[in-house]
């Protein structure tokens, strides 16, 4: 039911900055790496944070710690 929900769902504009955890390492090709499309939603533009890691492992062990930390001072600095 999630894949019907993401089929009618349209993105709007951000009234704001969006904060985005990029993983370092480039796992899928994309055409914009920078800020993977999110700019064009973002009206205060974007906070590129890289995360060590791919898309897969930035989550995990050894990478979460560093994860948190940098998320921890993105949310500090709100």
């Amino acid at each position: 039911k999630h894949d019907i929900a993401l089929a009618n769902y349209r993105m709007k504009p951000y009234d704001g900055v969006i904060d985005l955890f990029r993983a370092k390492t480039r796992f899928y090709f994309v055409e914009d790496f920078t800020f993977l499309g999110w700019d064009r939603y973002a009206s205060e533009g974007v906070r590129v944070h890289q995360v060590p890691g791919d898309h897969k492992s930035m989550l995990l062990p050894p990478n979460d710690k560093e994860f948190a930390r940098i998320l921890q001072k993105a949310l500090d600095n709100c």
